[in-house]
């Protein structure tokens, strides 16, 4: 009988992993990375509940030593690593000059180095075995940076470079790595970190507006597993797809939209301040 191939979900216990996870199941054997420990024990025993091989791994966001321990524990389990699969953490918002020195160093270490540190990983495993799918996810500001989201827009923007150069390296080898670039949904209000009070309600409430949930874009993370892009970055929604025409072919008016955005939130920001 042929095994269902496994899958890796660094930060599994975040709303977009729990969805992702529950997709997944009928498909993968699901391994969760995650410092929840009650969160991924419970969702672990509903899905073997349901029939699913799933296994949860106690990991702490950039540390080397945990990645490599769940990619070894995975390989102890099932002999194979078949897809990776990193979740971004919580997206900093807020001005500037807002944001401390230390909300920049926890979002390379803990975002950035995550990433890094999983991709090898799981890199040198597939190697091995020849073959395997390294998918790194991010926040669109990476893509689309904006007002309010600088150390964010720069955090994910450098794993969506890191993923292109991976990919550009892995031309001539059965392993695989894509970036895919999500736009906000309405569960990511849990996965917000503020500078002020003004901006942590102004992007809650973009999140509460926003079509996308973690269940719809989870289903986009899988349905591009099966049908595999032909180029290292993924804009699975509509609404990201047209913001990086508009971003790339009219400058101009991107930019321009950007700073009348930029200057609404400074002014509003100024108005309720005072």
């Amino acid at each position: 009988m042929k095994q269902s191939p496994t899958l890796l979900i660094t930060r599994g216990c975040t709303p977009l992993g729990l969805a992702l996870a529950q997709a997944a199941a009928g498909h993968y054997r699901i391994a969760i990375a995650s410092d929840d420990t009650h969160t991924g024990n419970a969702l672990c025993r509903r899905l073997h509940e349901d029939g699913h091989e799933a296994l949860f791994i106690e990991t702490i966001a950039g540390e080397v030593r945990d990645i490599q321990r769940a990619v070894n524990r995975v390989l102890s389990r099932w002999q194979q690593l078949d897809v990776v699969v990193n979740l971004p953490g919580n997206m900093l918002v807020g001005p500037f000059e807002a944001a401390q020195t230390q909300q920049w160093q926890t979002l390379a270490s803990q975002q950035l180095m995550q990433v890094v540190n999983s991709s090898q990983s799981a890199l040198t495993a597939m190697k091995k075995q020849g073959y395997g799918s390294i998918i790194n996810v991010v926040p669109d500001c990476g893509l689309l940076p904006g007002p309010l989201t600088s150390a964010s827009s720069a955090t994910y923007a450098a794993i969506i470079a890191l993923t292109e150069s991976l990919n550009s390296e892995l031309a001539n080898s059965p392993v695989n790595a894509w970036a895919v670039a999500l736009p906000l949904y309405q569960e990511q209000a849990e996965q917000l970190d503020a500078t002020d009070p003004l901006s942590q309600a102004r992007f809650k409430r973009k999140t509460r507006d926003s079509l996308n949930t973690a269940a719809s874009l989870s289903g986009d993370i899988l349905a591009m597993l099966k049908t595999p892009e032909a180029t290292a970055l993924h804009t699975p929604c509509a609404s990201t797809r047209a913001q990086w025409r508009l971003k790339r072919w009219f400058t101009k008016r991107w930019d321009k939209k950007m700073q009348q955005r930029g200057r609404r939130y400074r002014r509003k920001g100024t108005a309720e301040s005072s």
